[in-house]
């Protein structure tokens, strides 16, 4: 029969035509993550040491609470970001709570409801117990915050109120803010309140371990950029290891850091200088609002984080604008705008139109060695190559023990990895590229040496003119 299949190097004893199929087409470069931005914060409100994914700017202070920090998460999705993955630090604290008693002549206390979290959002809730203004067999739990209603749950009225409410409140889907404990049955009835206020809040401390445990717990999932609520050198320096050891195991990303401008310029300038790393950032002075609203030190790295983040492959952040923003702090005269540069510091400045822009996108990197060149000491250029790395990894580990350690197995690899520099080369984020297995390596067992050569391109960002005039034609 015509079209019977074969297998490589078999050899059929009819005669006969035979088939077998192959693909010739590259293999699909996984989806990588893209947007993301990383924070860590203080905060009076949340999970402790738990990476709650936040979609929408709305979403922060429903997960998060409030506070000067949340400021900073903000500003990542002013920046561009298509999501966060946020984790509040801290040990200890206390949440608020209430006790409900019955209406016995000497009442008893019987349920116990206590906020979800630990921290002071809690002593902003308030608590009505009140008989249901639309069904007689019912009761409501109502919760405020202020003058808003966070929650409505209604439990059945009778004899045995304080075992419904627990179990309407602690089965109540929209109830994200309470928890509810029996005491006791009491006389069966609960004392009717109107806004008793909940009690006892407290925030959890935060210190430097707590930070480091909470970017622990950012190792597992996928996001491109960290900032954190914090602008202490000692901290900085754990971060920047942090940063190091995460990409040294294959985990690409950068840190976006910051100082206030009541800080001698000297100083954040020297600290800049101390990174020399092509994944830290430092932002170096701030912008503002027109509300008068004031964007620096560690708020002003959620908007660099958030803009870098969600920035193309192929676009640089120099002289990107700060949207909505209408002022500098902490302005600098060019000397000293020249000197930030050299010291591998990222700085807000006006452009021509009056507008704050980044003058450069540019890291702490400023002395080359002898691995890296000075093109990681650019922003794109660092995020374009991490980018390469990661596809042909990705692209790579789709193919780990399918193939032969053959020449054909180890082409297969050459070509997957060249289909991938040949798009970056169509993208404009590389100038050419090619893989050659390296000839001081020769293959062996389960193992294969191989050398990418690439030129990536970086942006137009000093252009030069010579006006030549003179005072009459000759």
């Amino acid at each position: 029969m015509a079209g019977v299949t074969f297998t490589s190097g078999e050899q059929k004893v009819r005669p006969g035509v035979f088939v077998r199929v192959q693909n010739i087409g590259q293999p699909v470069v996984p989806a990588l993550p893209q947007g993301i931005v990383a924070g860590v914060v203080k905060s009076n409100w949340g999970p402790i040491n738990t990476p709650i994914t936040i979609a929408t700017n709305e979403a922060i202070r429903d997960v998060f609470g409030s506070g000067e920090s949340l400021t900073m998460l903000t500003e990542a999705f002013k920046g561009g970001c298509s999501k966060l993955e946020v984790v509040r630090a801290g040990t200890g604290g206390a949440s608020a709570t209430i006790v409900l008693t019955d209406t016995a002549t000497s009442p008893a206390n019987v349920v116990n409801i206590t906020a979800k979290y630990p921290g002071t959002r809690g002593n902003n809730f308030t608590v009505t117990i009140r008989d249901s203004l639309t069904n007689a067999s019912l009761r409501e739990f109502l919760l405020y915050e202020g003058a808003t209603l966070l929650l409505t749950v209604p439990f059945a009225k009778g004899t045995a109120e304080p075992d419904a409410l627990v179990s309407a409140l602690n089965s109540s889907q929209a109830n994200k803010y309470v928890t509810a404990e029996k005491i006791a049955a009491g006389n069966g009835t609960l004392k009717a309140v109107a806004n008793a206020g909940m009690t006892g809040g407290l925030d959890p401390t935060t210190t430097a371990n707590d930070y480091l445990t909470a970017l622990t717990s950012l190792e597992a999932i996928d996001w491109n950029v960290l900032v954190v609520d914090s602008e202490d050198p000692i901290l900085f320096t754990s971060i920047q290891a942090y940063i190091d050891r995460v990409r040294n195991a294959g985990k690409r990303v950068m840190a976006v850091l910051g100082q206030k401008t009541n800080i001698e310029l000297s100083s954040r300038l020297t600290l800049a200088r101390s990174f020399n790393d092509p994944a830290i950032v430092f932002v170096v002075n701030g912008f503002s609002y027109a509300d008068g609203t004031v964007i620096e030190g560690y708020k002003a790295t959620g908007r660099v984080a958030g803009m870098i983040a969600s920035a193309d492959v192929t676009e640089s952040l120099t002289h990107a604008v700060i949207q909505g923003a209408t002022g500098l702090v902490g302005a600098l005269s060019n000397t000293d705008i020249e000197s930030a540069l050299n010291s591998g510091a990222l700085v807000f400045t006006l452009n021509s139109q009056k507008q704050v822009q980044i003058e450069q996108g540019i890291n702490t990197f400023i002395t080359p060695t002898a691995d890296l060149d000075m093109g990681w000491r650019k922003i794109r250029r660092v995020r374009t190559r991490d980018t390469l790395i990661d596809r042909i990894g990705a692209t790579w580990d789709t193919l780990i023990g399918k193939i032969n350690n053959d020449a054909n197995g180890r082409a297969t690899l050459m070509a997957a990895a060249q289909g991938v520099i040949n798009e970056m080369i169509n993208e404009g984020a590389l100038i050419a590229g090619q893989i050659y297995e390296d000839p001081t390596n020769p293959p062996e067992g389960d193992s294969a040496w191989f050398i990418i050569q690439v030129d990536d391109t970086d942006s137009a960002e000093k252009l030069y003119l010579t006006f030549q005039f003179r005072f009459a034609p000759v």
